[in-house]
């Protein structure tokens, strides 16, 4: 029982260190490439596919008399 005591204390105190070591790291480096595009582009696109949508909704069918 005294060793599961000990090795837990000594986890504990490893866990806690590791916390503290992984905060002292170098600071995350600076994407490279282009910059992703704002949320108005969404906005087209959806708009643009909202429209196409409707419009092919809204085509009347050609049916002929058999059809009923």
């Amino acid at each position: 029982m005294r060793f599961t005591r000990s090795l837990a204390a000594f986890a504990t105190t490893l866990a806690a260190a590791s916390t503290a070591l992984a905060q002292d790291s170098m600071p995350p480096p600076e994407p490279v490439g282009q910059p992703t595009p704002g949320p108005v582009v969404g906005y087209i696109v959806i708009a643009i596919l909202f429209g196409i949508i409707v419009t092919v909704s809204l085509m009347p069918s050609k049916r002929s008399h058999t059809d009923l």
